[in-house]
């Protein structure tokens, strides 16, 4: 196999162990934090059958484990979920929160790309044939 092909593969590869990893690490932080999240959002006035109801509805009586995977899957299929950080009582999904700033990101991230990459180049190549001189010890 080309070596440069091995080398993305490996990259390719961790970066994917490690976002599996984090989104554990991240994931189990959140199921110990104290408190029930589903008498937070109704308040104290609700029944012990209404949290209930909301857990199952939510997902939130499924064992941790379950609940990773489940959330694995969706976040794999494109469905990150609803939010219920909305003040009108609508839980609306995470992808309508987000597609309306989506545009400004990417058109940030192009321009940003546009200015980095050149300048990134020229000055590596700069660097390269002006090996061990002040200006490659400074870039």
């Amino acid at each position: 196999m080309n070596p440069v092909v091995r080398t993305v593969l490996q990259r390719l590869g961790l970066g994917l162990i490690t976002l599996f990893i984090v989104s554990i690490i991240i994931f189990s932080a959140i199921a110990m934090l104290p408190g029930d999240f589903a008498k937070a959002m109704l308040g104290q006035s609700a029944t012990p059958e209404t949290v209930a109801a909301f857990q199952r509805e939510i997902g939130i009586d499924r064992p941790p484990v379950e609940r990773y995977f489940a959330w694995v899957g969706q976040i794999v299929q494109g469905d990150f979920g609803s939010s219920f950080a909305s003040r009108t009582g609508y839980r609306r999904t995470v992808a309508e929160i987000i597609a309306p700033r989506l545009y400004n990101t990417m058109f940030l991230a192009v321009m940003t790309a546009l200015i980095a990459v050149p300048l990134a180049l020229g000055l590596g190549i700069l660097a390269a044939l002006y090996r061990n001189s002040w200006f490659d010890r400074v870039v």
